[in-house]
């Protein structure tokens, strides 16, 4: 049993050159067992060693055009001896100054396109999926303002069920609680009890070949 405390983990915030490191142990490792990555690679269970190392390093260029970009908070939990073993990010949604600024270019969805595909991706379930994600939000958040949204939440599977996605969270409601802002997230299936602990609620689901993932909001709390 592994004894690990809260107290034994760093939370910090990301720097452009964590990409690597995140990539490698935590984003991709943790997201393997979910249905967005197996809609994605429906041939999971058979790449190979070095189609599996191609999606990692897919991702990591991900990440860094993300962090490059700073068009979103992200946190990150170390272990004692540095290595990352969780990691979150959201952004926040300004539905008027959205529309105000409708006419100006899009920067984060620019810097989150890779230059190049993996050969296992499914693009056109990728992209139908996505589709699907993207109405469910809409259906959701149309009409609402101020919104904290959260699009990463990953801890390794070794050092999961230690307190390590509360700790992000807690960080992450308080600053949302601060603002007087509601949040939003469409979550894994295993994501789905952390959230819940932190007033999210199920508002709808989107079906895949390899499960739900599930729509949550957390309504706005004014601080205390």
């Amino acid at each position: 049993m592994n004894s690990m405390l809260q107290t034994d983990f760093r939370l910090s915030d990301v720097e452009v050159s964590d990409a690597h490191d995140i990539g490698h142990h935590v984003e991709v490792p943790a997201m393997q067992n979910g249905p967005l990555y197996r809609t994605m690679f429906p041939q999971f269970n058979t790449v190979t060693e070095a189609q599996k190392e191609q999606i990692t390093r897919w991702y990591i260029e991900m990440l860094e055009n993300a962090f490059q970009a700073r068009e979103e908070e992200f946190l990150k939990v170390c272990s004692v001896d540095g290595t990352p073993v969780g990691f979150c990010g959201w952004t926040i949604i300004e539905q008027n100054h959205d529309q105000q600024q409708a006419g100006e270019p899009r920067k984060r969805e620019k810097a989150q396109i890779s230059s190049w595909l993996p050969d296992t991706l499914d693009v056109d379930g990728w992209v139908a999926l996505s589709k699907d994600l993207k109405a469910e939000r809409t259906r959701v958040l149309k009409d609402l303002d101020s919104i904290c949204r959260l699009t990463f939440m990953a801890v390794h599977p070794k050092y999961q069920r230690q307190g390590i996605g509360s700790m992000m969270m807690e960080r992450i409601c308080k600053e949302t609680d601060q603002q007087g802002r509601c949040a939003y997230v469409l979550a894994a299936p295993e994501g789905v009890p952390l959230y819940s602990k932190f007033g999210f609620e199920i508002i709808g689901h989107v079906e895949t070949t390899h499960g739900a993932i599930t729509s949550m909001f957390r309504p706005s709390r004014h601080p205390c």
